[in-house]
């Protein structure tokens, strides 16, 4: 579990970091290609949910805060018995939910820089947003894959009883 915080930690100050550079120095250039074409450092100051959704900043607090202590909740259960893969995923999920909290608290706005418009039809995001989507992938493909086996289990069980 010590790992996990020192990742937590690690992820919510790099991320907090770049976005008070992205204030200081981002937001007089609006935008600044890195890759032509394909990435660009653009800054936004998102006042709704994922994607510029919604747009009630003490709502999304709300919310922000129940899915917190979800996760916790869920890496503190004993009922569960994660693997380091699932403990990792909640971890990054956790992560990018303080450190977008963070911003919506003192700053009344979540602070997006990274823009692959150019590349896909993307709205701007930053560290913490990546954080959730592959946190989020790696728990849905690992269910998948943990399902699958189980009932690869249960046929072969299956087959074997019949085999009697």
């Amino acid at each position: 579990m010590k790992k996990n915080i020192i990742l937590i930690i690690s992820i919510v100050l790099v991320d907090q970091i770049i976005k008070l550079l992205a204030i200081k120095y981002l937001a007089q250039l609006n935008s600044v290609t890195l890759i032509n074409g394909v990435l660009s450092l653009t800054y936004l100051e998102n006042k709704g949910a994922a994607f510029g959704l919604w747009n009630s900043r003490w709502l999304l607090v709300g919310v922000n805060i129940v899915i917190i202590f979800v996760v916790i909740k869920l890496l503190r259960n004993k009922t569960y018995e994660f693997t380091k893969t699932m403990k990792t995923a909640y971890s990054l999920i956790l992560a990018g939910g303080i450190t977008n909290l963070i911003d919506r608290l003192f700053r009344g706005f979540v602070v997006d820089y990274i823009d692959i418009n150019e590349l896909f039809y993307y709205p701007v995001f930053n560290l913490a947003d990546i954080c959730i989507i592959v946190g989020i992938l790696v728990v849905i493909v690992t269910i998948v894959i943990k399902t699958l086996q189980k009932q690869e289990q249960n046929y072969e069980a299956i087959q074997n009883r019949k085999g009697k």
